[in-house]
């Protein structure tokens, strides 16, 4: 009795230790760690390895136990990084597998011991886990999620397949078609991993076609922008003769001040008021130009300091994504105050790219701010796309801050162009 007992025992324990793994296999597959470090992380495992393991041996395989697994689940989930939707969604779907293979295990196999029935439980959850984790999820798209109403209908179906499993298991089904049942859910669930990266594809594409319908948007402007100053030359060459017969007068006549305030007119005549920024590099020229010309016209004071050379390793679409984005965040954050203030710096020295942005902002706390929190945050309009700019940052192995100080929110970022 007693070595039947260790046995089991024993057969619990692994069984625990396995089940936790496959947990921390699939959260890691598809969701982003926080930023703790790896003693934090095993104190969070081993505490879901003891809760579950009591539970399972207090209350056996019972709605109590699912419920404290369960809960275990989520609490793990909650340490990761990500959107809250994405966790419900990736816990359920875990739980759901978890529930099936333990049903399908029982229906088949009522004869055998409840040890037996853990042993081979794990073993098809395992199965579920290497198809599910199969499926590629790059690293920068694990901190996203589609929108609510997606999420909720791909978190609905392992919430009805865990009702069904429990309808299966204490049911009058026939046992063979329960058995038959059970695998078809299983299969219906893994399939909506699936639809999920389907789905993921489809929502990166749409950014990126989004960004790329900024761009041509720009270059449109930019070309209306060179048109215009070209008209402005054509019409100062064709005037030439006459002012240089105006100013040839003027300087006979000793009129020096007079002189100078033909040639500050002439200079407000070729002055484009749609020309903010002239780098002499044409994708970053438009860029530039349509967002400050949107800024000019929805804040009150806006400054800009930019000197960039034509040739960058910079990206345009790099550029669109970082600068675009920014601007963007930037301008909705300073339209809800008074001041309505934007500064723009872009520097290049050294193979290095120095970007600062100040603008005033309202409803975000001082300090320095986690991109991460603002990025699932976006009440004052500075978290759409600061996760997709700290990528591209990452990218040039650059470095991103943001803090608040005042009501105005300074953005810092350094890029090492001269790495590529």
């Amino acid at each position: 009795m007693y070595y039947k007992m260790g046995y089991e025992l024993i057969v619990v324990l692994i069984v625990g230790i396995f089940h936790t793994a496959l947990l921390k296999k699939v959260l890691d597959t598809f969701l982003p760690a926080g930023d703790r470090n790896r003693l934090t992380w095993k104190i969070f495992f081993a505490g879901y390895y003891l809760w579950t393991t009591a539970a399972y041996s207090v209350f056996h395989v019972s709605f109590f136990y699912e419920m404290c697994n369960l809960a275990g689940i989520i609490g793990v989930t909650c340490f990761y990084r990500g959107a809250w939707e994405k966790k419900i969604w990736i816990s359920m779907v875990f739980f759901c597998m978890d529930t099936g293979s333990g049903a399908a295990v029982s229906l088949a196999g009522s004869e055998n011991t409840r040890m037996q029935q853990s042993a081979v439980s794990a073993l098809l959850l395992l199965i579920c886990v290497a198809v599910v984790c199969h499926i590629p999820d790059p690293k920068e798209s694990r901190e996203k999620a589609l929108d609510k109403k997606q999420m909720f209908l791909l978190s609905a179906i392992p919430m009805l397949s865990v009702m069904v499993f429990r309808g299966l298991m204490y049911g009058s089904v026939d046992r063979l078609t329960a058995v038959f049942v059970c695998a078809v859910v299983l299969a219906l669930n893994l399939c909506v991993f699936y639809l999920y990266h389907i789905l993921s594809q489809n929502y990166v594409q749409l950014r990126e076609q989004d960004i790329y319908k900024q761009q041509t948007i720009a270059y449109q402007n930019q070309f209306e922008v060179m048109k215009e100053s070209q008209s402005r030359i054509r019409a100062l060459r064709h005037d030439m003769k006459n002012h240089m017969l105006a100013l040839e007068g003027l300087a006979k006549s000793a009129k020096q001040d007079k002189v100078i305030e033909y040639l500050m007119s002439i200079q407000e005549f070729m002055e484009n008021p749609s020309e903010h920024i002239y780098t002499g590099n044409e994708a970053l020229d438009s860029l530039l130009n349509y967002k400050l010309q949107r800024a000019k016209e929805e804040l009150k004071k806006v400054e800009t300091d930019i000197v960039l050379p034509e040739k960058m390793n910079l990206h345009s679409f790099d550029f669109n994504v970082i600068v675009g984005n920014l601007l963007d965040n930037a301008i909705a954050a300073s339209i809800r105050t008074d001041e309505r203030f934007l500064k723009l710096c872009i520097r290049m020295e050294n193979g290095i790219l120095f970007l600062y942005m100040a603008n005033s902002c309202m409803g975000i706390p001082e300090g320095v701010c986690e991109i991460r929190r603002l990025s699932e945050k976006s009440l004052a309009g500075h978290g759409i796309g600061l996760t997709n700019v700290q990528r591209i940052v990452e990218k040039y192995h650059g470095d991103m801050e943001m803090h608040c100080k005042d009501n105005h929110m300074e953005t810092e970022i350094m890029l090492y162009m001269k790495n590529l």
